[in-house]
C-alpha cells in the first residue's frame, strides 16, 4: 500500500510539473500554495499608481473596495491620460466612476497627465521626483504599483521608478497586467483563481494571494464595467473582465 501511495504521489507531481511546463502557467490547485497578503486596516494609508485608466481596477480593485469598507485611506494616481484614440475626457470619467464604486473620495485622486505610451520618453529623474512628491504628501503605510517587468512599458517604468523611491517603512505591492502568459484563460471566468506566470516566479520576488470577499468582487465587476470605452474592444474586453476572479495577485521584493 505505501508502494502504491507513493507511486500516485509521483504520478501526479509529475503531470503537475509536465501542466507547468506544456502551458507555462500553474494549475488552479497552486493557488494554495500562496500566502495571503494583509487586509487592509482601519486608518492604514494606501497609494494605488495606475498607468492608464482601468489599471488600478482590473489589477487591485478588490483590494482598493477592501480597504474602503475596513476605513482605509486610499489615494489613486492617474499617471498617463489613456488618450491613444482622442479619448481623454471620457477615459477620465471612467476613472472617476470606478473611483466612486470601489469608495475612493474624489479628491483623493491625482491626474499626472502624461501621454499614453510616453514614459520611456520622459525623464527618469522628474518622474521619479513627481512620484517622490505625491509620496511625502500622503505618508503612505502601503503602495500598490505595477510590475517591474510588466509587458508594457507605462507600466515597467512605474514599478521601477516606485521601486528606486520607496523606503524601507513603506511596503510595496507590484502587480502585473500584461503579459502573454496572464490571466489565463484570457475571459471572463470570475469562478477561476489569478495565478503568476511560472516565468515571472523568482527566488528575489515572492508572489502573494488577495482573496476577494463576493461582495467586493461584485464591487469590483461593477467598477470595471464603467470602461465602456474599453469594453467595446474585444481584446481589451477580454483582459478586463479575465481580471475579474476570486483573488488578485501581488507580488513583494524580498
Amino acid at each position: 500500500m505505501a508502494i502504491y501511495i507513493a507511486g500516485s504521489f509521483v504520478v501526479l507531481a509529475g503531470l503537475w510539473f509536465w501542466y507547468s511546463w506544456r502551458y507555462q502557467v500553474l494549475p488552479q490547485s497552486a493557488i494554495y500554495l500562496l500566502d495571503d497578503i494583509p487586509e487592509p486596516k482601519k486608518n492604514e494609508r494606501i497609494i494605488v499608481f495606475s498607468p492608464h485608466p482601468d489599471d488600478e481596477t482590473i489589477a487591485a480593485g478588490g483590494y482598493i473596495a477592501a480597504a474602503a469598507h475596513n476605513g482605509a485611506e486610499v489615494w489613486m494616481v492617474l499617471v498617463t491620460d489613456g488618450n491613444r484614440h482622442g479619448l481623454e475626457q471620457k477615459r477620465y470619467d471612467e476613472f472617476r466612476r470606478s473611483a466612486d464604486i470601489l469608495g475612493v473620495k474624489r479628491r483623493n485622486l491625482f491626474f499626472l497627465n502624461y501621454a499614453d505610451g510616453t514614459l520611456s520618453k520622459q525623464n527618469t529623474t522628474m518622474l521619479e521626483s513627481r512620484f517622490s512628491r505625491i509620496v511625502a504628501k500622503i505618508k503612505p503605510d502601503i503602495i500598490i504599483a505595477p510590475h517591474k517587468n510588466d509587458h508594457h512599458a507605462d507600466h515597467a517604468i512605474i514599478g521601477k521608478a516606485i521601486s528606486n523611491i520607496a523606503t524601507k517603512k513603506i511596503v510595496v505591492y507590484y502587480y502585473l497586467v500584461h503579459h502573454a502568459r496572464f490571466p489565463l484563460p484570457r475571459k471572463f471566468d470570475p469562478e477561476f483563481y489569478l495565478l503568476p506566470p511560472i516565468k515571472m516566479i523568482s527566488f528575489d520576488q515572492k508572489w502573494y494571494r488577495f482573496m476577494i470577499a463576493r461582495v467586493n468582487e461584485d464591487i469590483k465587476h461593477e467598477a470595471v464595467l464603467q470602461y465602456k470605452t474599453q469594453l467595446r474592444f474585444p481584446p481589451l474586453r477580454n483582459l478586463l473582465l479575465g481580471l475579474i476572479r476570486r483573488n488578485e495577485l501581488f507580488v513583494k521584493d524580498e
